[in-house]
């Protein structure tokens, strides 16, 4: 009997080696590749992406993730839009804009969910309302987001153009300037800047979404095609950040950071930033509307008033319901 089990003892083996390798194969032919497109470089906003990768739950999903950094939220839009990526993540305010204007979008979850534009003073200074403003000197960049709330941002504290002096600089040096000292303030996205200009200039937030500026902050969007074509796979991949985020808010965010440094090794990511970007973007997450609902909810009352604003400061033509824009059913 030995000898007899010591005979079959090696064809077995190759034999569970042998369908081993076959269910690993066909695991791997299994996994859907999906792209995802990043409005900017890798930042706090979005620690879920890699933390899902990081821990492989986008795989155990049957779902083969490429993370693809951007060069700006309009760039992103038109690549999503044109099908040349599956998921954007970004501004879902400009993802409305675009949708405006004929591409075929729709938003699938809301991460911040309030507005993320924001007036960055001296955390010290005097300056704590829209009004303060007045005489003072500000930086802004020519095709910055706050552009067409600027002139009902200011009308909120009694103020025009007229009654500070606005300043536009290259995107790529507003920020530095303000750091710099250069200006009372600079308008830009609040949570995001803060920590990067961290202990250069210890500023505080003045919220657009506090003086009637709607209009929601980052989420998840796709093509509108891609809802119907691909609800299966979006529905496991929306439920896989919801798990990331809750993760991180749960007191993970230095798992987070690790994830995104170390998915971007040559890119020289500081990871204080990270960190300070996921800390300052949490009270964004939630709205009026949305407390009490899952991370990524989103509220058609919240979507209401963005395009009222949006019409207001001509962003929107009439005619648009919350439902052209949103849609929960991978979040519900």
């Amino acid at each position: 009997m030995r000898t007899l089990a010591r005979r079959l003892a090696a064809p077995l083996a190759i034999l569970a080696t042998v369908l081993l390798a076959a269910a690993t194969g066909a695991q791997a032919q299994a996994l859907q590749k999906v792209t995802i497109q990043l409005a900017l470089a890798p930042a706090g906003t979005t620690a879920a992406l890699f933390l899902a990768e990081a821990k492989g739950w986008n795989r155990e999903a049957g779902i083969e993730a490429e993370i693809r950094d951007g060069r700006g939220s309009m760039a992103s839009i038109q690549l999503v839009a044109a099908g040349q990526v599956d998921i954007g993540t970004g501004g879902l305010g400009a993802m409305a804009v675009a949708k405006s204007r004929g591409a075929p979008l729709m938003s699938i979850a809301g991460l911040s969910r309030r507005t993320d534009l924001g007036v960055l003073v001296d955390a010290a200074g005097p300056i704590r309302t829209v009004a303060d403003l007045r005489g003072k000197r500000l930086l802004l960049f020519a095709a910055s987001p706050w552009v067409p709330y600027l002139d009902s941002f200011l009308k909120s504290g009694g103020l025009t153009r007229n009654d500070l002096t606005i300043v536009f600089l290259d995107a790529g040096a507003f920020n530095a300037a303000y750091a710099a000292g250069q200006a009372d303030g600079v308008m830009s996205i609040g949570p995001y800047v803060l920590p990067i200009i961290g202990d250069r200039r210890p500023s505080r937030v003045i919220d657009a979404a506090d003086y009637g500026v709607s209009s929601p902050g980052t989420g998840l969007y796709v093509r509108e095609e891609l809802v119907q074509t691909s609800p299966q796979m979006l529905d496991r991949f929306v439920k896989n950040q919801i798990r990331a985020w809750n993760h991180i808010f749960a007191g993970h965010a230095d798992e987070a950071v690790a994830a995104i440094v170390a998915a971007r090794p040559n890119a020289k990511l500081n990871p204080e930033i990270l960190k300070g970007q996921i800390a300052a973007y949490r009270p964004y997450f939630d709205t009026p509307n949305t407390k009490g609902k899952p991370i990524g909810w989103q509220s058609e009352e919240d979507w209401k008033e963005t395009i009222r604003s949006g019409e207001a400061a001509g962003l929107l033509k009439p005619g648009y319901k919350p439902s052209d824009f949103f849609t929960n059913q991978f979040v519900e």
